[in-house]
């Protein structure tokens, strides 16, 4: 039996070949109806899907902070519970066994979860996440 481990690799998220892209969120609202867009990978989800940030608004509002798929081929991937939190490894693992379970076995990308401007430590998101199966890689 062979045993699958979680995967990073160095590319970009928009160029690299995968049936799913993710994009990193906090779970907020706006006023008008759109989801709140603090991440850049959800920024530029917003630049290249027109009424990306207003259909995940809706989706939040209507099902919670949870994985959603959005498009075809474009989920989002909460990893904070409210915007003015910081990320946590309880909201980044409870992502990530809602992505397992949306995906499959599909080749899936996702930007590393809760790392950026020094939030969370790589090593301790990494732990949290490797029971990730290898068709879902982590892109650094």
């Amino acid at each position: 039996m062979r045993v699958k481990l979680m995967i990073e690799k160095s590319c970009n998220l928009w160029l690299e070949r995968a049936d799913y892209r993710c994009v990193l969120t906090n779970g907020a609202v706006t006023g008008d109806g759109e989801a709140l867009l603090d991440y850049p990978s959800a920024r530029e989800a917003a630049d290249k899907y027109t009424g990306f940030a207003a259909d995940l608004g809706r989706m939040l509002t209507a099902r919670g902070n949870h994985v959603h798929l959005v498009r075809p081929g474009l989920c989002n991937f909460p990893i904070k519970q409210f915007q003015w939190s910081t990320p946590t490894l309880q909201v980044i693992e409870r992502s990530a066994h809602e992505l397992v379970a949306l995906v499959g076995e599909a080749k899936t990308l996702l930007p590393r979860p809760g790392c950026g401007d020094g939030e969370l430590a790589w090593e301790d998101v990494a732990k949290a996440l490797s029971f990730l199966p290898d068709n879902i890689i982590i892109v650094g």
